[in-house]
């Protein structure tokens, strides 16, 4: 196997709107410590792009843009790239040139949460989107140009890190406070790449949870724990680059940000210590863990395109939100944005959803899902085709709302209900659940992993999954 991996700092260089709490008022104000974009390309027969971004995410706009230019470029295919978002909420959230595929409702040029679409002028986001990808090229241009031969090993360790902030209420609901006797997924994945002498390279860590240690207080550019990690790691392994690999950390906080019965805004210092934490679990696993080589012959890869479907709200409820002077103003304004999508006939009931899947051996693989996946789905992947080596991401490809499970829908809550922040009509259909599960279930037992000439690029006959390989 041959490999490379290349970083740049994508910190926009002038004050500009984050994005990831509805608290902010007013344009970033300094940085903290540098955003970044790294990538790792790893080749055997047949080349995969594994790219991580420090912002809270994307639309559809920018990942579709972006792998555009990228099989303009090298000939990648779609289903060969993964775009994983850190989902630090102390950075923006990205788009691309395409208006139609564009999400909306957020514009880095912002002075404030708008109420209406029309308030938006993605001028600036488009500039930074080009910026992005000409450094993308260039950075996967260096990888093609300096891979070497080296080896791929996997290790795993169970991490107290996280810690779910969906508490049953005892009526049937969830409380947004620590549930610390939650199940959730707790694996530390570490892929490790070392060239022909063992050196470590690459270090690919695995783990889901919130980047939210520091609060809405915070306006400098970071990227919270997971950037504290990924620094320490790095100056700890000075061959290597780092990378944070976000799993499905939907309802997942940190756990130093936990206080008790509720949670607290960690200190910048305290958010580095939680990063140091993470980091030296990593370091654990790397020198004194157990690592077994991922023995592949070959690279598989496919990207599914499901459809998931909405309720209907009526709009009296969006109304009431909009008209409470004791609700917030993101609420306010996500609810004045949701009732003139209605009344212009632009509100979503229905969502595309990215399901990626990288075999990169006969036992090893990658799940992938867009969005702010539940933990639970991890758990439920891991318990159906897990065997211990297979990691499963959220947050990849494109981040446009939280997917819950169909227990998160009937118990409400946060996750579950705030879909009209995005444009949609309401929550999501139990049968969400259903339809992630049964695709990635009918990829991978029903052997669509192949380049079969016969299913690659159809569509099935009601039209809501396409298999992009």
């Amino acid at each position: 196997m041959k490999f490379a991996l290349a970083q740049a700092d994508i910190t926009p260089d002038h004050p500009v709107f984050m994005h990831g709490f509805g608290a902010r008022t007013h344009k970033s104000e300094g940085v903290h410590d540098p955003i970044r974009m790294k990538a790792a390309l790893l080749q055997t027969d047949r080349s995969l792009l594994m790219v991580t971004i420090d912002t809270l995410g994307s639309d559809r706009s920018f990942v579709v843009d972006l792998k555009a230019a990228l099989k303009r470029d090298f000939g990648l295919e779609p289903a060969e790239v993964m775009i994983n978002f850190s989902h630090t909420h102390h950075s923006v959230y990205l788009t691309g040139r395409d208006e139609s595929l564009r999400k909306g409702g957020y514009s880095m040029g912002q002075e404030q949460w708008p109420s209406s679409e029309r308030e938006l002028v993605y001028t600036e986001d488009e500039a930074y989107y080009d910026f992005i990808e000409a450094t993308l090229l260039s950075m996967v241009r260096d990888c093609y140009d300096g891979l070497i031969e080296g080896e791929l090993l996997l290790g795993c360790v169970q991490s107290d890190f996280g810690v779910s902030r969906r508490r049953p209420d005892g009526r049937g609901g969830v409380e947004w406070k620590p549930y610390y006797e939650g199940k959730i997924d707790r694996d530390l994945f570490v892929l490790k790449l070392v060239d022909a002498e063992q050196r470590v390279k690459g270090i690919l860590y695995n783990y889901g949870c919130h980047t939210t240690a520091a609060g809405s207080a915070n306006y400098l550019f970071s990227g919270d724990f997971a950037g504290a990690a990924s620094n320490w790691l790095e100056a700890a392994y000075p061959d290597a680059i780092a990378m944070f690999l976000q799993g499905c950390a939907g309802e997942i906080k940190p756990m130093k940000s936990a206080d008790g019965d509720g949670f607290k805004s960690c200190t910048m210092g305290e958010m580095e210590e939680a990063g140091v934490d993470l980091a030296k679990e990593v370091a654990e696993l790397l020198e004194h863990g157990s690592f077994s080589p991922v023995q592949s012959t070959g690279f598989r890869s496919v990207l599914l395109d499901p459809t998931v479907y909405t309720e209907h709200t009526p709009i009296e409820e969006f109304e009431a939100i909009a008209n409470d002077p004791a609700a917030a103003d993101f609420y306010r304004k996500s609810a004045l944005r949701t009732i003139e999508a209605i009344q212009d006939g632009t509100i979503k009931d229905s969502l595309p959803l990215y399901i990626s899947i990288w075999q990169l051996a006969d036992d090893v693989r990658i799940i992938a899902i867009e969005g702010e996946v539940s933990t639970q789905y991890a758990l439920m992947i891991k318990r159906m085709f897990g065997n211990g080596k297979t990691l499963v991401l959220g947050y990849t490809n494109g981040v446009f709302c939280y997917i819950p499970t169909a227990q998160m829908i009937r118990e409400g809550g946060y996750e579950a209900t705030c879909n009209f922040f995005f444009g949609l009509s309401g929550p999501f259909v139990p049968e969400i659940e259903d339809i992630i599960i049964g695709q990635i279930a009918k990829a991978i037992l029903g052997e669509k992993l192949e380049n079969d000439p016969e299913i690659g690029g159809k569509s099935s006959s009601n039209g809501s999954m396409r298999l992009i390989l």
